[in-house]
């Protein structure tokens, strides 16, 4: 390293994947690897899920060999058909109905109070006009609760629409895996670099990959796209942004690891497509979402200072 004149960043070249960065001085590389090996996603993966388990406060923290334990385990549970997890739901959605005891002890003085009880707790309470309907029938209250029971669509959508959906989603997963395989199988090397201690977790990945196909930016960025599930915001990939003379694709997202429901508790990324012939490269920077309106300046400034070697 050295630092450039004139200039408080540090520029840093790395012989291995050909490129040069600069970085802040407190700023420290912590890999810079070239030939990806099968542990190197899972090393990115389990800096995110610590990252964001010690911003949580979380005292059990998996280590890293638990991690890759888990991750790499070959998949103990088959897919579930359609038919099988709708069942499966329904069961789970049919125990937070009230007990036909309740049900019966109500229905005697109010029949509309007890279906309006029967659904409080399930999809919310209808409609007058169908409580009112309900209410109408010549049941007792046995026979009632036990028509209600057996009805999966007073619990969910019919069977029909959730299967679409069901297995719309399956598809959507399946691709995404095929996408993750493609991209890990292209990858011949991997840099980051982060400052120690820092409660933002500020970021800079660079990732190089070797093309097994031609495709541009664009492509590239759709191939390592996270799924829509797990970005609660994401904008539109822009072609607004050059660099080392490439026109690169940028996105900004926010990532739900799951462990909190406070958006501004996730990373937020910002990351630059880059595509030169047969060569790939992905510069991904991420820190807390809620600063990163104060890093922003920053890795723009850091994904501006790449250069090809």
């Amino acid at each position: 390293m050295k630092v450039e004149k004139g200039s408080k960043d540090i520029s840093y070249i790395s012989r291995k994947l050909g490129f040069s960065i600069s970085i802040l001085p407190n700023w420290e590389v912590n890999t810079d690897r070239l030939e990806a090996e099968p542990s190197l996603n899972l090393e990115k993966a389990y800096k995110k899920y610590k990252m964001l388990l010690e911003k949580l406060g979380k005292d059990s923290i998996m280590s890293f060999e638990e991690f890759k334990r888990q991750a790499t385990e070959p998949p103990t549970e088959r897919e579930v058909p359609a038919k099988e997890a709708y069942e499966k739901l329904l069961e789970k959605v049919r125990s937070k109905a009230i007990e036909i005891r309740e049900f019966k002890k109500i229905y005697k003085q109010d029949k509309k109070k007890a279906y309006r009880m029967f659904f409080e707790k399930l999809l919310g309470i209808p409609p007058d006009e169908m409580l009112e309907e309900l209410s109408a029938r010549k049941f007792s209250a046995e026979k009632a609760y036990t028509r209600l029971m057996a009805d999966p669509e007073m619990f969910l959508v019919s069977f029909t629409e959730f299967k679409e959906q069901y297995e719309g989603e399956q598809e959507q997963q399946r691709e995404a895996e095929r996408r993750r395989d493609e991209l890990a199988q292209m990858e011949v090397g991997y840099f980051e670099v982060s400052p120690p201690n820092d409660k933002d977790y500020p970021s800079v990945e660079v990732t190089k990959l070797k093309l097994t196909r031609s495709m541009t930016p664009l492509k590239l960025y759709q191939l390592d796209k996270p799924n829509p599930e797990v970005v609660p915001w994401g904008n539109r990939p822009s072609k607004g942004i050059i660099v080392d003379g490439l026109q690169g694709i940028k996105y900004y997202y926010i990532f739900d690891t799951g462990e909190t429901r406070n958006m501004n508790d996730m990373p937020q990324f910002f990351n630059v497509y880059l595509i030169e012939n047969e060569i790939g490269w992905i510069i991904s920077c991420s820190c807390i979402a809620r600063a990163f309106p104060r890093y922003k300046e920053i890795f723009t400034r850091i994904i501006g200072s790449f250069h090809r070697i």
